[in-house]
């Protein structure tokens, strides 16, 4: 049966229609006891339409609820509320009375009332509450023992906070050792990162590093005003010592992420189907086989491993003693602003490893148009790899490109004829993508040439753009689980007031799992041309 592209259109009978179609292909399919490449895979499909379809009916519950909810508001909108009669009824009091169960709801029943005149209460039904499945974070920050205003193992919510508890825990220094001469570093813990990986994805030496790395590494795992004053004031005006802070983490890349309990991890890719496509197999003629020719047979070889080592990175800031005392906000400022900016070097890390591991840039045949240039030759190439690979004709595609690419296709696609350039949103520049099983991820800290730090703004585009394409499940980031924050000083330090306020190592590594990566150099063009007839072929 075909498998519908959208579901909005059906109606609530149709859609009903089509699931129970969809569930019994699918389960014809898993019933079989040797299927096929070709039944795998059109169960696969009739899975995710399954997954859809759950989806679409969760999408329009919800809709009818709200619609219910605004209904239900305009019918009481102008209504005004009855008074209410207060009535003094003199009852006895009522025994407690356990709660009626029935049928899996609670019935609660009023308790007797004795007095006359008095006004019974019906039982009513209360639908039991549905318990709602706990937030999962992957980060959890504990404060360390002795930080004052933070209790021992304590959770901190957010890097503000962790600002706040290492300028309390430098308030709390005691008199340094030593003779001021020489380093007499002493520790004094702040907050304890821990990254809250699964069981599944934590390799140590109880695990199977290969299994914890392909299921990583598997995306079927993923579920899917201002106000302007005038005239002047007497008074003297007031300094303000609060500080702009307005960084993110937004932009940084997506790396299916394993937790490394060791030093490094030592795995093998084994060989890739493009090496056993050109080393086996065989044809003869007749006259071969009359002969006795030797049939040629492949031996299998033991693979190579390889061996990547976590790398060590971390964070040191020292502050002036009485900058912290007189202006703890500053301080605070910097501690919570670095922390951003390390995760964004930490980006930048392993985007550098991935193009390292792409090798050469391949540069394209320009069309003439951004969009045209940059989604025809990813695809182009996405085909190759499948090809290479014998991968699905659906297999998903990662693609990176700076934040900035997005804005130029933007504007390519705005200047096409009857498209308003207002009306391009995010939506449909992914879709462009979408549409070819490319998963396109526009991150900061890559090919940032255009907006150099502490310049001006770029007034206009480069000439090209680089995009790395690879795979899903190419790459697998590797980290420590724990990241230790520490508030450090030593008798040399403080006889120069000064003390290292933030201090902590983070382990982490990129591997390459599988496949391969490309790294692509496409032009930029916003000429908007989108037809045939604004380009001619050599």
């Amino acid at each position: 049966m075909d498998i519908l592209s959208s579901l909005a259109d059906l109606s609530d009978e149709r859609l009903a229609e089509y699931a129970d179609e969809v569930r019994a292909a699918f389960d014809a399919l898993v019933a079989l006891d040797a299927p096929t490449a070709e039944q795998v895979t059109e169960a696969e499909k009739y899975a995710e339409a399954i997954d859809a379809i759950a989806v679409e009916n969760g999408s329009r519950a919800q809709a009818a609820e709200d619609l219910a909810a605004r209904a239900a508001a305009l019918r009481s909108r102008f209504t005004e509320p009855e008074p209410e009669v207060e009535e003094e009824v003199t009852e006895p009091e009522a025994e407690a009375t356990e709660p009626e169960v029935i049928e899996g709801e609670v019935v609660e029943t009023a308790p007797p009332v004795a007095a006359k005149g008095a006004v019974a209460t019906l039982s009513r039904r209360v639908a039991r509450p549905v318990k709602p499945a706990p937030a999962r974070s992957m980060v959890s920050i504990t404060a360390a023992a002795d930080v004052p205003d933070f209790a021992t193992g304590s959770r901190i919510e957010d890097l503000g906070t962790v600002g706040t508890a290492l300028v309390n825990r430098m308030k709390g220094f005691g008199t340094p050792s030593g003779d001021g001469l020489t380093e007499n570093l002493q520790h004094y813990g702040v907050a304890s990162f821990r990254l809250d990986f699964p069981e599944e994805l934590t390799i140590d030496r109880h695990s199977d590093d290969m299994e914890v790395l392909l299921r990583a590494a598997d995306e079927k795992r993923l579920p899917q005003g201002s106000l302007t004053a005038s005239g002047g004031w007497c008074a003297p005006s007031e300094t303000l010592y609060d500080l702009c802070a307005g960084e993110t983490t937004e932009g940084i890349l997506s790396v299916p992420e394993v937790n490394v309990a060791r030093g490094g991890i030592k795995y093998t890719s084994g060989p890739d189907f493009s090496a056993i496509y050109s080393a086996v197999g065989f044809c003869q003629t007749e006259a071969q086989a009359i002969a006795g020719t030797a049939k040629p047979c492949f031996e299998v070889p033991c693979p190579a491993f390889v061996e990547v080592r976590l790398d060590a990175c971390g964070l040191c800031i020292k502050a002036p003693i009485l900058t912290n005392a007189a202006y703890p906000e500053l301080v605070q400022r910097w501690l919570s602003g670095s922390l951003i900016a390390h995760q964004h070097k930490m980006n930048s890390k392993v985007i550098a490893a991935i193009v390292t591991a792409a090798g050469a840039s391949k540069t394209i045949t320009a069309l003439g148009s951004t969009t045209a240039d940059t989604v025809g030759s990813l695809e182009l190439i996405a085909d190759g790899i499948r090809s290479k690979y014998r991968l699905s004709f659906t297999h998903t595609m990662e693609v990176v490109l700076p934040f900035w690419a997005k804005g130029a296709i933007r504007q390519d696609l705005g200047l096409r004829t009857g498209i308003a350039a207002e009306a391009v949103t995010d939506q449909q520049v992914a879709a462009h993508f979408a549409a070819r099983n490319l998963a396109v991820s526009f991150v900061y800290d890559w090919q940032d040439t255009p907006f150099p730090a502490g310049t001006a703004p770029a007034v206009a585009y480069p000439a090209n753009v680089q995009a790395l394409i690879y795979p899903a499940g190419t790459f697998v980031k590797g980290t420590s689980d724990i990241i230790n924050l520490n508030a450090v000083y030593d008798a040399a330090s403080l006889a120069q007031n000064v003390y290292t306020a933030l201090f902590f190592e983070q382990g982490i590594l990129v591997a390459k799992m599988c496949y391969e990566a490309a790294l692509v150099t496409v032009p930029i063009c916003n000429a908007g041309r989108s037809g045939t007839p604004n380009f001619t072929c050599p």
